[in-house]
């Protein structure tokens, strides 16, 4: 296209970015939902075993690497519509993820057998994945659709994280503060299924703000890619295995310290070591942690232009370094009665890993877009919504990973469960239901309040069991402990050194590759109105 036309392209606007950022909220509402909420409502609330639901998801996961590039590949060649390429498959994907995410929190009832309630509960967890990919590539594959300059690339993926953040910590504040304590009484297993059914319905508002109000403003050059393709792109593209490797060693530390925390808060507090109670404490945790995450996502544009891009890319790896290292001497070393200052070092801690890890998550995203820049120019070939797939399965695997290791880790502490019991009145009606722990099919419990409830009940003094110790051992909670904190450093150092070696599109290196690209899209005659014919190179 000539260059007066080129011009003719209206930058993205505040409205624009403030649009495309919404989906990310409502993105993340989802997915932040199932990282928080799903094992813990399996294994503590539903009776499940760790181990055997750790694996399943790893399973799942493995099972995402081979169609996660399938949907990419079908999101890639589906000829664009007059609604463009990617929101159509964005809306379908967010309805299927909304109807899934509900099904997760579903309780079966006692005429299920375990098997049954081991295969529904997986199957959905595979079939969510699913849908959160069919969303979630198309997502971050319009950007460079609807921005054209690295500048507006910054500007709209940084809002993107920023706002995706605030849905992260929404939904732990809807969740924690609000949805769980208040419908708690009528049972765990219906708040949990609340939860899932609000998180669905605020994920669909706001991912469809992103479809109606974001028009796909730039043609990318477009050829149809199968499995050979993909694996020939990867196999060319350097930087993109060298981001690669990085990233899901980065993530897996990252979602393994964060994905316990919840399990911190249950389990390893002393009586008297917490300001609030521990949903209350969870939530002021979340509060202040987002806030600095918040912090970095907010001013990372205006960061980048004192501070090279790639120094604050590194910074974020040194930054969850020496988050690990603070809060593993804090959940040591909590004491009884020092419960303000407890609750202040908890959350500077994890507002210093959300500050680092929100620069992570937009560096990562801008570099990604980069990287389709880089295969363009090195291949001849785009295949954004491949390229961005990979984004994703990366974010899936460390998750994945993540939590294989904290099942492993709970199932060697030996925690107990959480058996949700019903109180009746006299008259047979229902009033509540507490909360008490399981083991050796025997409820125990220390809290003269709860016990007074459940001895109340005739169905059950026989497996109610009144003890003074505490209820769980110090042994098992060392190696919670240990488990959290042990592992994610020396990953994160790993993923730095993996960076540091083969990354380089940054500075004179991208600019250079960045002109060459727009001259040969004018001399191909790309226009804003459609997509130009390409010819590619050989893929041998």
């Amino acid at each position: 296209m000539t260059a007066k036309k080129q011009q003719s392209v209206k930058p993205l606007s505040v409205w624009e970015t403030a649009a495309y950022s919404l989906g990310s909220l409502g993105r993340e509402f989802s997915n932040n939902c199932v990282n928080a909420f799903f094992l813990i409502y399996l294994c503590i609330y539903q009776g499940l075993n760790p181990m055997i639901m750790t694996v399943a998801f790893v399973l799942a996961k493995i099972w995402d690497a081979v169609n996660d590039p399938m949907l990419a590949t079908i999101v890639n060649n589906v000829k664009k519509s007059r609604f463009g390429r990617y929101r159509p498959w964005i809306f379908v994907g967010a309805i299927l993820n909304a109807m899934t995410l509900v099904a997760m929190f579903v309780p079966l009832g006692a005429s299920v057998s375990v098997v049954g309630r081991y295969a529904y509960y997986i199957l959905i967890y595979v079939l969510w994945g699913m849908s959160f990919t069919l969303m979630d590539v198309p997502f971050w594959s319009m950007l460079p659709a609807i921005a054209n300059s690295t500048e507006e690339r910054n500007k709209a993926s940084s809002m993107a994280k920023l706002i995706g953040g605030l849905g992260g910590f929404l939904v732990g504040m809807v969740g924690t503060s609000l949805i769980l304590p208040n419908f708690s009484k009528q049972g765990m297993s219906k708040a949990y299924m609340i939860l899932g059914a609000t998180a669905g319905v605020i994920m669909i508002v706001f991912v469809l703000i992103t479809v109606i109000f974001n028009k796909e403003k730039y043609p990318i050059p477009h050829a149809n890619v199968g499995l050979k393709t993909i694996l020939y792109l990867f196999r060319v593209n350097d930087q993109l295995r060298a981001y690669a490797l990085s990233l899901v060693l980065y993530l897996t530390g990252t979602n393994l310290a964060l994905s316990q925390i919840l399990y911190l808060f249950i389990y390893c507090y002393e009586d008297g070591a917490n300001l609030l109670d521990s949903h209350y404490s969870y939530t002021l945790y979340w509060v202040v942690a987002c806030t600095g995450q918040g912090i970095a996502m907010f001013f990372y544009n205006q960061l980048t232009r004192i501070i090279p891009r790639q120094k604050i890319y590194e910074f974020s790896f040194w930054g969850c370094i020496i988050s690990y290292v603070l809060m593993f001497g804090i959940f040591f070393f909590l004491k009884p009665g020092n419960y303000l200052l407890n609750a202040v070092l908890i959350a500077v801690s994890g507002a210093f890993l959300m500050l680092a890890s929100g620069m992570n998550q937009i560096g990562s995203t801008v570099m990604i877009a980069d990287i389709t820049d880089y295969s363009e120019y090195k291949t001849g070939r785009r295949a954004d919504s491949v390229m961005f797939s990979v984004s994703t399965l990366i974010t899936k695997a460390a998750a994945a990973v993540a939590m294989l290791i904290l099942g492993i880790g709970i199932s060697v502490a030996g925690l107990p469960t959480v058996s949700e019991l019903p109180i009746t009145a006299p008259d047979g009606t229902y009033t509540q239901s507490v909360n008490v722990f399981m083991e050796d099919n025997k409820y125990r419990i220390n809290n003269e309040e709860t016990w007074e409830l459940v001895s109340s009940q005739e169905q059950y003094r026989g497996k109610a069991e009144f003890v003074q110790e505490n209820l769980i051992a110090e042994n098992s909670l060392t190696i919670l402990r240990v488990f959290m904190f042990l592992m994610p450093i020396p990953l994160c150092i790993i993923a730095y050194i993996v960076y540091k070696k083969k990354y380089r599109l940054y500075g004179k290196t991208y600019d250079d590759i960045k002109a060459e690209i727009d001259r040969r899209r004018l001399e191909s005659g790309l226009t804003a109105e459609g997509d130009a014919s390409e010819t590619v190179r050989s893929e041998t």
